[in-house]
């Protein structure tokens, strides 16, 4: 009776250790297929490395806010800069647009790969008079 004990006993660990190994194989496999580890790329936001500041120009107001809807290509370049809400000033306006297009950044990365956005930027003055 020992002796088929020993047996039944064997034979459940080796089939104990046959699932384990199965299983394991599997977990190695599923995370070729795809899944995200720790050694693949993040995703990162875009980066302003330097945003230059417009000058304001004549304008006969004390203050302003212009809104500038930018597309930062995934080239690092930007590539389209437009008003959606002016400060009242024009001269303001158009060097706002110009500042916008010198905006120099690092692209948002999605997937491990560069992509375009659009962001508002906000640019704004204040005359201090004596």
């Amino acid at each position: 009776m020992k002796k088929n004990l020993s047996v039944i006993l064997s034979a459940l660990l080796v089939s104990l250790l046959f699932v384990f190994a199965a299983n394991a194989q599997t977990d190695n496999n599923s995370n070729k297929s795809g899944q995200k580890t720790g050694q693949q790329e993040k995703d990162l936001p875009l980066k302003i490395k330097r945003k230059p500041t417009p000058v304001i120009g004549k304008c006969n107001q004390s203050s302003g806010k212009a809104m500038v809807f930018v597309t930062f290509d995934k080239s690092a370049k930007v590539t389209d800069a437009e008003i959606v809400v002016s400060s009242g000033c024009d001269s303001f306006d158009k060097n706002s647009v110009d500042a916008a297009r010198r905006i120099q950044f690092s692209p948002q990365i999605k997937d491990g790969e560069p992509i375009t956005v659009k962001k508002r930027i906000q640019y704004a003055f204040e005359r201090y008079y004596e």
